[in-house]
């Protein structure tokens, strides 16, 4: 990882990498969801021609889905401060060469990103880490993949998903929940 602080115009230093987000049964459940055959192919990370299509989930209303934001959300709340609510809500998956391009989640200020790893089993081998870039595009820092970990940032951060490497058997799978403060709260 670069020296360099990923950006957080909001907040600086709001870039978390949380370990065992969920206890072990919740992780479970989470992946079994990210198993059902509701995928589709042809999401991408940007509008431009240029961003490779890959997989997607709907996972709005998803019970598994939504009891790991509740179990999630007070550490997400104290982390920015804030009280939050899940705007959207779903899967991404890549495969051998279907990485993501460099793109923001939203421009607004106070919002924030919660991304989350479900997968049972990753080898370091298999690659697929998530990149977040700097103002002059270049790499700042590098998320590797690990089993039950997330990252909660400012979705004003730039970033991208790194394809799998094409010795990786498995899907790559993360949730993004997309989050705002609440200002009902």
């Amino acid at each position: 990882m670069s020296s360099e602080t990923p950006p957080t115009p909001s907040r600086p230093g709001l870039f978390q990498i949380l370990e065992a987000l969920a206890p072990e049964e919740l992780r479970r459940d989470v992946w079994a969801a990210c198993m059902t055959p509701r995928w589709y192919f042809g999401n991408r990370s940007s509008d431009t021609q240029a961003s490779r299509p890959f997989w997607k989930m709907d996972l709005d209303d998803v019970d598994a889905v939504d009891r790991l934001w509740r179990h999630a959300k007070p550490v997400c709340e104290r982390l920015t401060e804030s009280p939050l609510r899940v705007v959207r809500q779903y899967g991404n998956g890549h495969t051998y060469g279907l990485g993501g391009q460099p793109h923001y989640d939203d421009v607004r200020a106070g919002t924030f990103t919660l991304l989350y790893y479900p997968m049972p089993r990753w080898e370091p081998a298999w690659e697929g880490e998530t990149l977040f870039f700097n103002p002059a595009g270049h790499v700042a820092a590098g998320v590797a993949i690990a089993p039950n970990r997330a990252v909660l940032f400012d979705s004003r951060m730039s970033h991208s998903a790194r394809a799998p490497s094409r010795d990786c058997p498995e899907l790559r799978v993360t949730l993004a929940f997309k989050l705002e403060r609440d200002a009902t709260s």
